[in-house]
């Protein structure tokens, strides 16, 4: 079952994945329903940049990099920021599936 949520962005890194240091990408975690849920982005906007992955092609692997930089330059323009850091706060609707994250975004229009 999929339900959207409101709520705001509780963190926001960008990085390396602490248990996971061959992935590397932007980190939030979501405060819904006033506090009285949360839920993470699960790994979804990081990629694996080590050596060892095994990409297709050089090319494969640059585009997908870009991909994810796409992402995060379109979500500091959305929220109105010029940091990661400065997310924290911004309220979002989340997208849950099955109690799980799925996807959200920045509710723009009350900005």
């Amino acid at each position: 079952m999929e339900r959207k949520v409101l709520g705001k962005i509780a963190s926001a890194k960008f990085g390396e994945v602490s248990d996971y240091p061959f992935l590397m990408g932007l980190m939030l975690d979501f405060s819904l329903n006033g506090g009285s849920e949360s839920v993470g982005d699960g790994g979804k906007f990081t990629i694996n940049m080590s050596e060892d992955c095994k990409w297709t092609t050089k090319e494969e692997r640059r585009i997908a990099i870009e991909k994810h930089m796409d992402a995060v330059y379109k979500l500091l323009n959305d929220a109105k920021v010029c940091t990661v850091d400065q997310l924290k706060n911004k309220p979002v609707e989340v997208t849950l599936e099955n109690n799980t994250f799925k996807d959200f975004r920045i509710l723009t229009e009350v900005l």
